[in-house]
């Protein structure tokens, strides 16, 4: 019986030393700046794809893409001036651009394309082929 009360003491010792030693520790955050754009006009709304590959920039007129893995802006897709808000639906892989103003709500479906190059590559049929299939594979 007097074994209980000594191992619960011991347990809110141990206890009352972490919540001790955690309340006297900080933390702190490191940050840098990756990277900047210069748009053509001032932002006005903002939201990223849900796989956090793009960024898409609402500004007067068009909806600016920046790809995070490129660096760089890929894509400018117009829209009209009077767009004010955008959120994107990850179910969809779609933005929704609003205009509070002009009453409108447009869809905006957005679809990824990859280009490669096939030079130097073995093929078999004509060069000017008007349709291309590559076969990627690995053989373990």
């Amino acid at each position: 019986m007097k074994k209980r009360p000594v191992v619960f003491g011991m347990v809110l010792a141990v206890f009352m030393g972490v919540l001790s030693a955690s309340s006297a520790m900080s933390a702190k955050v490191e940050w840098q700046i990756s990277g900047q754009l210069d748009l053509k006009a001032p932002p006005v709304d903002i939201c990223a794809s849900a796989d956090g590959k793009w960024l898409y920039i609402l500004s007067a007129g068009e909806i600016v893409v920046y790809s995070f893995a490129d660096e760089k802006i890929v894509n400018r897709i117009a829209v009209d001036t009077a767009f004010d808000r955008m959120i994107y639906v990850k179910e969809k892989n779609a933005l929704i651009v609003t205009s509070r103003s002009g009453n409108q709500v447009r869809i905006i479906q957005l679809e990824e394309v990859h280009t490669f190059s096939y030079s130097g590559l073995p093929y078999q049929g004509p060069k000017d082929a008007p349709v291309v299939v590559a076969v990627f594979s690995d053989y373990q």
